[in-house]
């Protein structure tokens, strides 16, 4: 407290005096017993309370209308980010019932039909995500968590549900890129496209695959956590260790996929097919794919001796 609330001496007296004639006015149709003694230290305590208790309904109210607003913002932000997502779901919506009429008609390719429809189903995921967070957001008054610790509101796990909405989408490009292997499979086998079309189409699936992979271990451990079977340290160490191996899956499946193109590459540059040029550059691309390998079983490495 600061000396602006601290009552001198002065002012204990007149408020003694002031509290004793008010209850002399109170009562001043009983017999008069005398002078009313208002112990000094009881109006110090009286006004040390009163002060007190203002200061803290100041503060809680100024806390209450700070997070209020907090609240308010970010589920306006939210908001428009639902809205902007509905508008992007219908959009393409209509365009994909303009390519089921054209692909009835014979005037675009199955792919380009199949790759709108599989848009949609994506665009309505990415809009259950948004709804999701409008959810978290009401129940929170905060932005939305991703960490693995972060609490459970009222009941539900959104940590949870957004993890298992990403894997529906990356299983929906999973079903794309099943797709294109099979038609690019038999184009390789008419000689339309070479070899390294194929081994890039294996590598995007090798890595959704992946990614999913870790989704899946990342969901465990929340499982765990909110369960109580894991501490958030635990946690933690265990969700970088699900990112650093989908990292080193993923760059294995490229450094694979590049040392395939490579061979093929240099085996055309000693016929004078292609000019060494070509054969620098996707040699230059597979050295970088090597030092993110390496990177990500450094940190695997790393992680293994701090658990």
């Amino acid at each position: 407290m600061t000396k602006t609330y601290e009552p001198d001496s002065r002012f204990v007296e007149r408020l003694e005096w002031q509290l004793a004639s008010e209850y002399r006015r109170a009562n001043r149709l009983k017999p008069s017993s005398g002078k009313v003694a208002v112990p000094r230290w009881m109006v110090a305590v009286a006004l040390l309370v009163g002060v007190l208790t203002t200061g803290v309904a100041v503060i809680k109210a100024a806390e209450y209308i700070k997070d209020y607003w907090r609240k308010g913002l970010e589920i306006a932000r939210v908001g428009t980010e639902v809205q902007l997502k509905q508008a992007h779901l219908e959009s393409i919506r209509e365009m994909a019932a303009r390519a089921e009429t054209l692909a009835s008609s014979g005037l675009i390719g199955e792919e380009e039909n199949q790759a709108l429809k599989v848009g949609v189903e994506k665009a309505a995921l990415d809009l259950d995500n948004s709804l999701l967070n409008l959810d978290e957001v009401k129940a929170s008054g905060v932005a939305p968590r991703d960490e693995l610790y972060a609490p459970v509101l009222g009941g539900r796990d959104f940590v949870s549900e957004r993890l298992k909405i990403r894997i529906k989408d990356v299983e929906r490009d999973l079903e794309l890129l099943g797709k294109r292997l099979d038609r690019v499979k038999r184009m390789v086998e008419l000689g339309v496209v070479s070899e390294g079309d194929l081994d890039e189409i294996q590598a995007d699936i090798a890595s959704r695959k992946a990614t999913i992979d870790e989704i899946r271990k990342r969901l465990d451990l929340r499982k765990r956590y909110v369960a109580g079977e894991v501490t958030a340290r635990e946690v933690e160490i265990g969700d970088r260790m699900a990112v650093a191996e989908k990292d080193l899956h993923q760059a294995q499946a490229r450094v694979d996929s590049l040392t395939k193109q490579l061979e093929r590459f240099e085996a055309q540059e000693a016929l004078g097919l292609i000019s060494p040029r070509e054969t620098s550059q996707l040699r230059y691309a597979l050295e970088a794919a090597q030092a993110e390998l390496k990177l990500a079983a450094l940190e695997i490495d790393v992680l293994e001796k701090v658990k």
